[in-house]
């Protein structure tokens, strides 16, 4: 079902990047861009899982983290994507910076480890998580 979530996410993102010539906004390519995005982070998130193989030294707290940064820069897409709705965007310009933000963000969680912690061995899920999930 995980992966599923990411195939869908970029369906969202091929037809938004196509039709961005025809479109009179870039409301949905907006969106569309912000889904690839999204969908790369639970993409991570779904292989980051301690039984998965794919990532050493991964406790229960990476995919919780991953999982937090997907639903944030989801939501604040969300709240931007309105702000495209009379006028084009910079596509290129924006595709980069989804690039480096979403990129930083996986390296402040996987390589530098410096993301607030959402899930505790032994305690269970830490307040940021908890607070961030009704955010």
């Amino acid at each position: 079902m995980e992966i599923f979530r990411v195939v869908v996410a970029a369906l969202i993102f091929v037809p938004a990047w196509a039709g961005q010539a025809y479109a009179s906004n870039h409301y949905l390519l907006f969106l569309g861009m912000a889904y690839l995005f999204v969908g790369f982070v639970d993409l991570v998130h779904t292989l980051a899982y301690k039984g998965m193989g794919v990532f050493h030294h991964i406790t229960a707290n990476e995919p919780s983290q991953l999982w937090i940064l997907a639903r944030y820069l989801e939501s604040l897409s969300f709240l931007a994507a309105p702000s495209y709705a009379r006028r084009k965007a910079p596509a290129g310009l924006l595709f980069s910076g989804y690039t480096l933000i979403t990129l930083a963000a996986v390296v402040l969680i996987l390589a530098w480890r410096t993301f607030p912690d959402c899930f505790l061995e032994g305690k269970g899920l830490t307040g940021f998580k908890v607070i961030s999930e009704y955010v």
